[in-house]
């Protein structure tokens, strides 16, 4: 979708207008409910035509955005006497903390206002309170998010490399076995003893394509080294709310637990939940009690009780009512059934793997064409906007939010693709014609293998504090990183500071930015100048 003329409140206006089909977060997709008044239903279709493009030019629809930030300023209040405050709670939001810790299962859950990044943050940070400096063992996979909090904090990531697939490209969950063969090279050769040992197990589950794994094994694993369980569960907010879903990190053993709420349910984006499981309270009492101060650490001290209401709002009632949870399943069930009968589309069932249903991981490698250009197909033909592409696969978030016309609209637009790769008209793949092809298919080939795996040099914490400056990619071969570089989404780091830049790892960026795929880092401009890469000053 290009630029629209204007600011951000006229490019958001453009967007509602085009009427999109959003698989993507936030969980609501931008639908309006009201659940009370006999007349809702009503008001909800006369919005819905004022919204889109059957309503009017985009400058009503900007009078109407700007009217609904005058609609809830009213909400927006601060900590006045009756509403409690976030960082100190006493009153109506302890209120809510303890009923969604009585919803969740655990000793203690907090309210997120900075997202589920906060709460990685302030998990780490209170585990360095607790169990002083040392080592985290973190999968590969992890979220920029924890590299954020691993430089705060001042802990050392100890990377543990996953099964790769390949035939998606992507890690796979963490296993028992992964953790010990790299413990073991790490004792071997003296860097585990020389930053001080291991002070805790991350984990990310689900994986950003929604590949899960039952945690309990490295629970007890945990266990039997005497260190807490971190589990960067940002996708699995509901998995405590419905049997025909994932196994939540809270039941398996887990010290601290980290959702982001507004990517799965209605909250609003910016919100999340942390919780302290009982289990944590028992054997980690420390833990437990330091993690409230280091949320005051990374929380705004100015919090957004517009955030908070939605986030009651949308928790509060899914243990009474199942119907936002079982219609999310039921439609991405319908959505997958449907794809999977179309030529060249192959889904990945949840059968495969244990596997969140609602995330939809879609190859399209035998349409001939890469994962972005098949999201630009989307968007030309139903408005269709995924959450997630990759070079040959396309990522569908679906929700308790998404309706029967929305289905349609999906399966539609890829039965008109496959009729196109595969009709007469068969789509091009390039404007350089065979030989571009042929080179667009070496790039997808090279991405769908393992990131080249990078040397660490010197502590990550230590490099980013370090004085750096900008080189080329080509310049940046032999250098240690003080820069973060990744690929987003899904926002696993391909490089991180203190990690030696190689050519290998250049060959890899340079393959995902000749693909499409958005490669980010310090050195990024937006103006689409060449990406430069921060690097130790030598």
């Amino acid at each position: 979708m290009d630029k629209a003329p204007g600011g951000i409140l006229q490019n958001i206006a453009y967007y509602i207008g085009q009427d999109p089909v959003r698989m993507h977060m936030p969980g609501h997709k931008g639908r309006i409910k009201y659940r009370q008044g006999k007349h809702g239903h009503k008001r909800d279709e006369r919005l819905r035509i004022l919204l889109t493009a059957e309503g009017g030019a985009v400058s009503d629809i900007v009078d109407i955005l700007r009217g609904a930030l005058d609609a809830v300023k009213p909400m927006d209040v601060t900590e006045i006497p009756g509403l409690d405050n976030l960082h100190y709670p006493g009153g109506v939001i302890k209120d809510m903390q303890d009923a969604m810790a009585e919803a969740f299962g655990t000793a203690a859950t907090y309210c997120l206002i900075n997202g589920a990044t906060c709460g990685i943050l302030a998990s780490l940070i209170g585990l360095r309170m607790t169990m002083g400096p040392g080592m985290v063992i973190v999968p590969r996979n992890a979220h920029r998010s924890i590299t954020s909090g691993l430089i705060l904090s001042g802990l050392e990531p100890l990377f543990v490399y996953p099964e790769y697939d390949s035939s998606f490209g992507g890690y796979l969950p963490l296993k028992v076995s992964d953790i010990e063969a790299q413990l073991d090279e790490a004792a071997s050769n003296g860097r585990l003893d020389r930053a001080g040992g291991i002070r805790g197990i991350l984990v990310v589950n689900p994986t950003y394509t929604g590949v899960c794994r039952d945690l309990t094994g490295i629970c007890e694993y945990a266990d039997s080294l005497g260190v807490p369980v971190i589990v960067d569960e940002a996708h699995g907010t509901l998995f405590s709310f419905s049997d025909n879903l994932p196994v939540s990190a809270i039941e398996t053993g887990a010290s601290l637990v980290v959702h982001g709420a507004h990517k799965t349910t209605e909250a609003f984006t910016q919100t999340g939940l942390m919780h302290v499981t009982a289990k944590c309270a028992r054997q980690f009492p420390a833990l437990a009690s330091n993690v409230p101060e280091a949320l005051r650490l990374v929380q705004s001290t100015s919090p957004s009780y517009i955030l908070l209401a939605s986030l009651e709002r949308a928790i509060g009632g899914l243990k009474q009512d199942a119907t936002w949870v079982e219609s999310m399943i039921q439609s991405a069930h319908l959505i997958r059934r449907e794809l999977s009968n179309i030529r060249g589309i192959r889904v990945r069932a949840p059968e495969e793997a244990n596997w969140d249903p609602v995330k939809i991981l879609i190859d399209v490698s035998e349409l001939g064409i890469s994962g972005p250009q098949v999201q630009e197909l989307l968007w030309d033909k139903a408005r269709v906007v995924p959450e997630m592409v990759g070079p040959d696969y396309v990522v569908l978030m679906v929700t308790g939010a998404d309706n029967s016309s929305d289905v349609e609209k999906v399966v539609r637009a890829f039965q008109e693709i496959s009729g196109e790769c595969f009709g007469h008209g068969r789509l091009s793949t390039g404007s350089s014609g065979e030989a571009g092809a042929g080179r667009a298919n070496l790039i997808k080939q090279l991405l769908k293998y393992e990131p080249p795996r990078a040397e660490t040099v010197i502590p990550l914490p230590q490099a980013f504090y370090s004085r750096s400056r900008q080189f080329s990619l080509e310049e940046s071969v032999g250098k240690i990183s003080c820069d973060t570089v990744l690929i987003y989404p899904p926002g696993s780091p391909v490089v991180v500071p203190g990690e030696k830049m190689t050519e290998e790892i250049v060959e890899y960026l340079r393959a995902a930015i000749a693909c499409g795929l958005p490669v980010l880092g310090r050195g990024y401009s937006g103006s689409g100048e060449e990406l430069r890469v921060f690097c130790l000053d030598q």
